[in-house]
């Protein structure tokens, strides 16, 4: 269904390998979560490039969190006009990300993610 790609001037990206629905659960993730107090440390390393902030938290919460999904939704690279989202399960387990097509994603065509803190990147350009 999906592969991990080389993206021209993006770097790793996720490509489908065949057409896939609108609606479909691409995949089910174990979440990390850390603090606003670690935010500043975080984004001084690697993690930088690869951790979520939430939507509905991102500049209205004074308790922002930090989100590390360890699967594919990591991988995925912003676009103004995603063709996929993150949903935000919690259960008894923990937190989960699910990584869902947002639109129909065609064969061979990037998935996609808004990246709610691009704002934050020094050189956001090169993702949009």
């Amino acid at each position: 269904m999906i592969e991990v790609n080389n993206i021209p001037n993006k770097g790793r990206g996720i490509i489908a390998t065949q057409d896939i629905p609108q609606g479909t659960l691409i995949e089910v993730a174990p979440v990390g979560i850390f603090s606003i107090e670690k935010i500043p440390n975080i984004n001084e390393t690697e993690i930088f490039k690869y951790y979520f902030v939430k939507p509905l938290e991102y500049g209205k919460s004074k308790n922002l969190n930090g989100y590390i999904v360890f699967g594919l939704a990591s991988l995925c690279n912003h676009a103004e006009n995603p063709n996929a989202r993150v949903d935000w399960i919690e259960d008894e387990i923990g937190l989960w990300s699910h990584l869902i097509a947002d639109k129909t994603i065609n064969k061979s065509q990037e998935f996609t993610l808004l990246y709610t803190n691009i704002d934050e990147y020094a050189d956001a350009k090169k993702f949009v």
